[in-house]
């Protein structure tokens, strides 16, 4: 259950980049992060949006627990 819901204006209009977007604000935005990253199953055909979350919150400096 929830109260209310948050659309961030920077993520309208991403396109398909709008989840990595969107992961960024929630970074942004966040004290730390845990995030789930399994490196045995990271997509062949395509960049990993966990990976690139992962990433970015160590660069932002952020407590992150895998």
């Amino acid at each position: 259950m929830y109260d209310e819901t948050y659309f961030s204006e920077k993520v309208s209009g991403s396109g398909r980049a709008v989840y990595i977007k969107r992961n960024y604000q929630m970074i942004d935005q966040s004290h730390f992060c845990v995030i789930y990253f399994d490196e045995n199953n990271i997509p062949a055909t395509r960049e990993s949006g966990t990976k690139i979350a992962l990433e970015y919150a160590i660069k932002s400096k952020k407590e992150v627990i895998i």
